[in-house]
């Protein structure tokens, strides 16, 4: 159980989770890598899965949705425009996209020199061009993998969105929460052996509400080939599930508290996020693990599934798993023998736990129950 401070971290925490304001943009010009990775077992900071478990408490409260439904009092403003053009082909400029967001023309184009592939952007006009660049080539070309990859985005008053498609690709649509819906069109600026680029500008991450993937010709030739409903609680756009054509946009989204507590005076929580984008778990450090799963795998023989490790850089870091609906709580034992309860957490019909580690005195086993306390299943911390 939670002490009296924890609790009252917890409710400040869900104070400002249910003021629906998405996280401040990156610095003027930093570039955010984005990438959504099915089934991602890797620790963020570089923490060791070396554990011990203090002060746990898994608490379910259901918190404020993202983008869906109305917007609550403080949350950022719908009233905002938006216009792009597709710009004429000029591969030696680079030239992705441009357009005018809040009154103010913005463009943004990528190169390839010397072994780096650097993004330019340009906006608004007067504050000069900013770039970042990164080693290696370009995406390849291929028919295969999602349809849409983000590459990141730069922030500033508004963000701006960039990345390439899949060759089958003839242009998007990005729908926004103030009912704009915007076609954006991928630009072919290097060589076809490469990926074509596409770019477009948001006020912030939660505005995007929908992005839509069309093949075949322009205008009447084209169809709707995959559409996503993107993930934008951590404060960027993950795009996780792709749905087809007709599929309804499912589960309804929930998002809950799966664990809380403090760790070495630091305190701690866990998020899960499921809806039609997947699933996805928020921890420390403002980091976001997402998986396509809307549902508990049939096939699964394990009863619990550890399926993400999050470091905070205070030397413990935060996993997040899901169990079989037989599973009611764990017990994890140390190597000292130190052992504790955690308990899982109902989400949509579904169950997931979340419990903070650190470096000293590691985990060697968990051992799951059902209600009735028998074992259902053991094992050992995901690594």
């Amino acid at each position: 159980m939670a002490n009296v401070d924890e609790e009252l971290t917890i409710r400040r925490m869900l104070a400002d989770l249910m003021a629906d304001q998405p996280p401040e943009p990156p610095s003027r010009y930093a570039a955010v890598r984005r990438q959504a990775t099915v089934h991602r077992r890797r620790q963020l900071a570089g923490v060791v899965a070396a554990v011990v478990i203090l002060a746990l408490a898994a608490i379910a409260i259901p918190l404020g949705l993202v983008h869906f439904g109305p917007t609550p009092p403080g949350a950022p403003s719908r009233h905002y425009r938006i216009s792009q053009q597709r710009p004429a082909h000029d591969a030696k400029s680079g030239l992705i996209a441009t357009g005018i967001a809040a009154g103010q023309r913005w463009k943004l184009s990528v190169r390839h020199t010397a072994g780096k592939i650097c993004e330019v952007e340009q906006f608004p006009p007067g504050a000069g061009t900013a770039s970042s660049c990164a080693g290696g080539s370009p995406a390849a070309a291929s028919r295969s993998g999602d349809p849409v990859t983000l590459a990141g985005a730069d922030g500033s008053r508004w963000q701006l969105d960039y990345g390439t498609v899949r060759s089958d690709v003839t242009y998007l649509t990005v729908s926004y929460n103030n009912g704009q819906v915007i076609p954006v069109y991928p630009v072919a600026v290097f060589s076809a052996r490469y990926a074509r680029y596409f770019a477009f500008a948001a006020p912030y991450s939660a505005a995007i509400t929908q992005i839509t993937v069309f093949t075949g010709g322009l205008g009447s030739g084209s169809r709707v080939l995959a559409y996503t409903v993107p993930f934008t609680g951590g404060g960027s756009i993950e795009m996780v599930r792709w749905l087809e054509p007709g599929q309804p946009a499912e589960p309804r989204p929930e998002r809950a508290i799966v664990g809380s507590g403090r760790v070495n005076g630091n305190a701690w929580h866990g998020l899960v996020n499921v809806g039609p984008w997947g699933t996805c778990f928020a921890g420390v450090g403002n980091a976001v693990e997402c998986s396509p799963r809307t549902a508990w795998p049939e096939h699964q023989t394990s009863s619990v599934d550890q399926l993400s490790s999050s470091g905070s850089g205070f030397g413990f870091s935060v996993v997040f798993g899901e169990t079989s609906r037989a599973v009611s709580y764990l017990i994890l034992t140390t190597t000292t023998g130190r052992t504790a309860k955690v308990f899982v957490v109902s989400v949509a019909d579904r169950k997931f736990f979340a419990y903070a580690t650190a470096t000293r005195d590691p985990v060697v086993q968990w051992s799951a129950y059902n209600a009735d306390g028998q074992q259902v299943g053991s094992g050992r911390p995901m690594q």
